[in-house]
């Protein structure tokens, strides 16, 4: 009876295997049975997937905050970043990366501050304030104005556009490098159809007025001016004026800036560009009557003081000239700034008794004495003082001032002037070819010197500094226009048609130039420039299209 029950309940064994997660058995026909333990593999995936999910959370963690520098991340929030917080995580980290960068900008660490910028622009890229400034890293200190301007222009599709003072820094920055049909562009995309006067639409249309101007579209940049009310400001009256002049219709140019002075009574830019447009017309009254009258409304102001100077000086009134150089020295001797303007007149004027006073000043109030010791050596040159100017020079290079080395290819320049002024060439190339070799001077510099040269004839010597700065800097069109003009000058055929056609490229040339260049072509002096007879049908086509500026520069 036993052994029935036996065989009607065998006894079976179980077998876990893999790690316990599968049961092997007997079964009762002896056959061998598996059976899956559900309950706990589950169980173990889930604590497997709960523990991974913690464990990335970690690896995430610590990724970020040592190898992506991302202080302010925490544990918790990686809990929560997979799968849907990956976007906002990349901006938050973006906008960290930037305000990093800018705590490195004011503590001087500027190669740091690079690095958090582009990344975190990278990351955020609406961040405005980082694209500002990681703009002005490009253009400043890595002079790569191509890449601050893209930067700029990607920031206008992500909010930019709303953001009147970030519009305004890129459309300087665009019209600082002749950038003027990506500011036409954005006025086609932005503005629309029907004038709105928004602040936002105002500053576009003043943008693109302003680059229409300078490519010589006047009628356009009317336009622009009229439909956006433009002209109720004071911008907007100078760039009128600033067009009805270069048109050739000064009086126009004039009457516009006289009405606007009701409107804008103390405005110093009106009254001084009404000054000057009426001492280059010769009308010394009128020009020094709005002298006076800014001079009248800000008294403590040195710019209307030196616009008077240079009335006194071209209408040849010595004594009244003299009178007022006193008063100034007397009134702005405690002004550092006012000081160098008065020093710059006496460079520009060759005016070196004058010149000598502001140095002497500066020396006594202990001033950086730099810039009026370089302008004093300006003024011996424009006063062809040619020998004035090395003694001077052998005076500072006695005494070796610490300017001196940070000034040292300036200061050569000068010394390679005043070396062929003396017609001592040898000395002359030595000093000129230590300014030439110096990497850091500015296109204005270039620019000034290259001008000191023409003054004395001295025509292949400015050649080869603007051969130099045209190479360095060969989006300049005022360089690029003073080299065409040293070539015109010298008969030198090989490169001018090269040079030309890019001139043609830029904004509107002087019509001077054009005119000279157009007349010279024509000669059997030119007859070998290559494309000569296509150049000479383009200046033809421009100076025909401009016959009114051409009748002001005939005349």
């Amino acid at each position: 009876m036993s052994k029935k029950r036996n065989t009607r309940n065998p006894i079976t064994r179980e077998k876990p295997i893999l790690l316990g997660f599968v049961v092997q058995r007997k079964g009762i026909d002896g056959r061998m049975e598996i059976s899956v333990r559900w309950g706990r593999l589950v169980g173990a995936f889930a604590l497997l997937l709960i523990t991974g999910w913690f464990a990335m959370a970690g690896a995430l963690y610590f990724h970020f905050k040592y190898n992506k520098e991302f202080d302010q991340v925490s544990y918790t929030k990686m809990l929560t970043l997979l799968p849907f917080g990956i976007e906002d995580h990349r901006v938050e980290m973006g906008n960290y990366h930037i305000e990093k960068g800018l705590e490195e900008i004011k503590q001087g660490n500027y190669r740091d501050a690079l690095r958090l910028l582009r990344l975190g622009v990278a990351r955020a890229p609406a961040n405005l304030e980082g694209r500002r400034v990681l703009a002005e890293f490009y253009e400043v200190a890595l002079k790569r104005h191509d890449i601050a301007a893209d930067q700029l222009l990607k920031g206008l599709s992500q909010g930019g556009i709303d953001d009147i003072d970030y519009l305004k820094q890129t459309l300087r920055v665009l019209l600082r490098y002749q950038m003027d049909e990506q500011i036409q562009e954005l006025a086609d995309e932005y503005l629309p159809e029907q004038p709105e006067l928004t602040d936002i639409n105002r500053t576009l249309a003043f943008g693109a007025a302003n680059a229409n101007y300078l490519r010589g579209n006047y009628d356009r940049a009317d336009d622009y001016l009229s439909s956006y009310n433009l002209l109720e400001s004071l911008e907007g009256v100078l760039l009128s004026s600033q067009i009805s002049w270069d048109r050739g219709n000064q009086e126009a140019a004039i009457s516009k800036m006289e009405d606007a002075v009701s409107t804008f009574p103390n405005s110093e830019p009106l009254l001084m560009q009404l000054s000057r447009y009426n001492r280059e017309l010769g009308n010394i009254d009128a020009a020094r009557r709005y002298a006076i009258l800014r001079n009248v409304s800000d008294p403590l102001s040195s710019a209307p003081r030196l616009e008077l100077l240079y009335i006194y000086n071209k209408s040849g009134d010595t004594e009244r000239e003299q009178r007022e150089t006193q008063r100034m020295l007397q009134q702005f001797s405690e002004d550092e700034a006012a000081l160098q303007a008065l020093a710059n007149f006496a460079a520009d004027t060759g005016n070196v008794d004058l010149a000598r006073r502001t140095y002497e000043e500066a020396l006594e109030n202990e001033y950086n004495i730099d810039a009026f010791a370089l302008l004093l050596i300006e003024a011996h040159l424009v006063d062809k003082d040619y020998e004035g100017a090395l003694e001077f020079s052998e005076e500072l290079l006695k005494e070796r001032p610490d300017w001196l080395t940070a000034r040292w290819a300036i200061f050569n320049s000068l010394r390679a002037v005043a070396s062929y002024g003396i017609n001592r060439p040898d000395l002359g190339e030595i000093y000129l070819q230590d300014f030439i070799d110096e990497a850091n001077n500015q296109p204005q510099t270039y620019l000034a010197v290259a001008r000191r040269f023409t003054k004395i004839d001295r025509h292949q010597q400015a050649r080869k500094i603007l051969m130099v700065a045209y190479q360095r800097t060969p989006t300049n069109q005022k360089i690029l226009s003073e080299l065409i003009r040293s070539e015109l000058t010298l008969g030198n055929t090989e490169n001018l048609n090269r040079l030309l056609a890019r001139l043609l490229e830029m904004r509107r040339p002087q019509m001077e130039l054009l005119v000279e260049a157009y007349q010279k072509l024509g000669s059997d002096r030119f007859i070998f420039t290559p494309d000569r007879e296509s150049l000479l049908l383009q200046l033809s086509s421009i100076l025909r299209e401009n016959a009114q500026s051409l009748v002001e520069v005939k005349s």
